[in-house]
């Protein structure tokens, strides 16, 4: 019997001596609990724990030996030394291979760094209120700053006292409430082109009545005004809009809407431009209620500044207008009435950016085309003389929208002089100015260019 008890001391001894060490997480040292046959054990990365076994030990194995190591330190006590963060199981068993032990072992990063971090805090930056935690794979800031420079200050101080593949979590909260204003820039190119080229028989029908041409009303010449004069049917001088409708535009539109908002960084602001139009809602016993729908220029954007001066974006332009196609008409109570349908054009993004910085996030490129021909009938299916009796009538139009989103960090100004109205520049011009420079208001000074910094990252007031 002694014999082979030395024989079991000995397998367990050796088994104990190729077994790695063991990660646990921690609580205080030795607090091991009870829990449906498994005891909970904490350590601290570098930190070791002695603990007793009911029952003398022939073998003991460790799920992550890269968590936990174990010593043997007897024949019914182990060491158990914490290496890395993280969460493992150790079991022990005897000679005839029955569990006798389970543990539970949790490893947390050495709590010696997180305290060392935070007095390095505490002695750069006088006055913070920042906490050091650790848990299982970071360490945890808490607490406030003043501002989020400070806050990115005290990360990176942190992060000079991490071990292995911990990192560094900032949850440090700003005292001084950090305000975005988001200035947002719509641009609507908009270039019609229109081409008309025929014989406007209409207008032969009407040649005794120059005047009435609305065509002749514009770029009249001396020979045509002569023509009106005599009202000769056959005199047409040197301007023949009247009968032959030629035409040609080429017009270029920029529609330019730029609303600007300021908010604080968490809260969400809105703004709209434009109008409502309202639609009838047949209710009971033939009663009609009235709804209204917004349209036009609107703007909902949700600004959050990090420790690190950066503005995650979350921003939602719409540019709408009412349109004719496909709307509704909707008869009650025998009247009928005719629903506007809605052009929209709208982007819903979230991006992240620094102060004074601009991008676009939306871009529509619209193209339509209408070509249609007018005729006499039968007369215009003639070929070749058939030109003669035609009108035909090309249409194109090119809508495009950009949308230019660009967000400051700002700061109250707190000298009321330096703000201006757009009337503090104009004033009252005199009667000269009224009668020959035909001004009815004039600048009091020139306008004083106001200079934006280059870099982004900015704090404008």
């Amino acid at each position: 019997m002694a014999g082979s008890g030395r024989a079991a001391r000995l397998v367990m001894v050796a088994t104990l001596s190729v077994l790695p060490a063991l990660n646990v997480r921690a609580q205080e040292p030795g607090s091991g609990e009870q829990a449906e046959g498994m005891q909970a054990l904490s350590l601290e990365v570098g930190s070791g724990h002695m603990e007793y076994l009911p029952e003398p030990a022939a073998r003991i194995f460790v799920v992550d030996p890269r968590i936990v190591q174990v010593r043997p330190a007897s024949g019914t006590s182990m060491v158990l030394y914490g290496v890395a963060a993280g969460r493992t199981t150790v079991m022990a068993s005897d000679a005839a291979g029955r569990t006798i032990a389970r543990f539970t072992v949790d490893v947390l990063p050495s709590r010696y760094g997180a305290s060392q971090a935070e007095a390095e805090i505490a002695r750069q930056m006088p006055g913070s209120q920042v906490r050091v935690q650790a848990d299982l794979r970071n360490l945890v800031l808490t607490g406030s700053v003043e501002s989020p420079e400070d806050a990115s200050r005290a990360e990176e101080i942190a992060k000079g006292f991490v071990a292995g593949n911990q990192g560094v979590t900032d949850r440090i909260a700003i005292r001084s409430a950090t305000q975005v204003t988001l200035v947002v820039r719509i641009a609507e190119m908009d270039r019609n082109v229109v081409r008309q080229l025929g014989i406007d028989w209409q207008a032969v029908g009407n040649m005794g009545k120059f005047g009435s041409f609305p065509a002749l009303t514009l770029n009249m010449n001396a020979s045509t005004a002569a023509c009106v004069a005599t009202r000769n049917p056959f005199c047409l001088g040197s301007n023949v809009n009247g009968v032959v409708d030629a035409l040609a535009q080429d017009n270029l539109v920029r529609l330019l809407a730029e609303p600007n908002l300021t908010v604080m960084s968490g809260q969400s602001a809105s703004f709209q431009v434009g109008g409502q139009y309202p639609i009838p809602l047949a209710q009971q016993a033939g009663a009609i209620s009235v709804a209204f729908k917004s349209y036009g220029v609107s703007l909902t954007f949700l600004p959050t500044v990090f420790s690190n001066g950066r503005i995650n974006l979350h921003v939602v332009p719409e540019v709408s207008q009412l349109s004719n196609q496909n709307s509704v008409s909707v008869t009650t109570s025998g009247s009928t009435s005719v629903i506007p349908a809605l052009t929209v054009r709208r982007a819903e993004t979230t991006v992240e950016l620094g102060s004074g910085e601009t991008f676009a996030i939306a871009g529509l490129l619209e193209d339509s085309l209408t070509d249609s021909t007018r005729a006499i009938p039968g007369a215009g299916d003639i070929p070749v003389l058939g030109t003669l009796f035609r009108s035909g009538n090309f249409n194109r139009q090119e809508t495009e929208l950009v949308i230019l989103v660009t967000p400051y960090l700002v700061r109250p100004v707190a000298d009321r002089a330096r703000m201006t109205a757009p009337t503090d520049m104009a004033g009252v011009p005199g009667e000269l100015d009224r009668l020959l420079l035909l001004r009815q208001a004039m600048p009091t000074q020139p306008a004083r260019p106001v200079a934006v910094p280059g870099s982004a990252g900015f704090f404008v007031e």
